[in-house]
């Protein structure tokens, strides 16, 4: 890529923080394109949403830097056999951004929104550091092909960014952006997911059944999974669990 223009990554949700930061540490230097804002700013929008009903179409809780993921319960285990380590890696990162090291040894570890925005802004500087850029409030509207090659990225219907290599990383419901690679003839195909069903226990049974007592100070909460394959090949299994967790209003 030395002779070429800087690749552009679209979208600044955790697949395009990690592209751009695999990139710039092989000496690559990537534009970051995001229709949202940075995450300070979108948390300013999100509470807005949440205390006076005001959405931003392209600052809320789906959109914006860091993901929808940064303002969600913030999971960070997988059902995903992580083979080469690339789980370990983020983890890693996120120790290094200022997350609690106890999530490089817990079986389910987790970050609150609260940690979340923090990293998330560290993970930024260290992009921007290092030679990488972010476009905030920028929405990839077309893509200039000649040929069948890129040649750049149109950003808000006007503005030309020339670049021979563009990543997509705009998650789940960039609608638009989906609309336009459909019309532009790019291959998608859909991800299967799972659907999922809420069910209630009361944490004293479930300790009674693994530790054999109500409640245990030093065990805490206890947590289980499920997991059976069907006649028909499915598989069914548990996902989300909130060991201890309470069930609140939500609306």
């Amino acid at each position: 890529l030395k002779a070429y223009n800087r690749p552009v990554i679209i979208g600044a949700g955790p697949a395009g923080l990690f592209c751009a930061l695999t990139l710039i540490e092989n000496g690559i230097k990537p534009i970051i394109v995001e229709q949202g804002k940075t995450v300070e700013e979108r948390q300013k929008d999100v509470e807005l949403f949440l205390k006076e009903r005001m959405l931003n179409t392209c600052s809320n809780v789906q959109f914006g830097e860091g993901g929808a993921g940064t303002f969600s319960d913030g999971k960070l285990n997988t059902l995903v056999k992580d083979t080469f380590g690339r789980g370990k890696e983020v983890l890693s990162r996120f120790v290094e951004a200022g997350a609690p090291s106890e999530i490089l040894y817990q079986q389910k570890p987790h970050l609150g929104t609260d940690q979340l925005v923090g990293i998330v802004q560290f993970m930024r500087h260290q992009i921007e550091e290092m030679g990488g850029r972010f476009r905030f409030r920028s929405t990839v509207t077309d893509f200039i092909l000649n040929d069948g090659h890129l040649e750049g990225v149109i950003v808000n219907d006007q503005e030309k960014i020339p670049a021979e290599v563009c990543v997509l990383a705009p998650g789940h419901s960039a609608r638009d952006t989906f609309s336009m690679l459909k019309k532009r003839g790019l291959c998608m195909e859909p991800k299967s997911f799972a659907v999922g069903v809420r069910i209630e226990h009361p944490q004293t049974m479930i300790n009674q059944d693994l530790y054999g007592e109500s409640e245990n100070e030093r065990l805490g909460a206890a947590s289980y999974k499920v997991t059976h394959t069907l006649e028909n090949g499915r598989g069914v299994y548990s996902f989300c669990m909130c060991p201890g967790g309470y069930v609140v209003n939500a609306s």
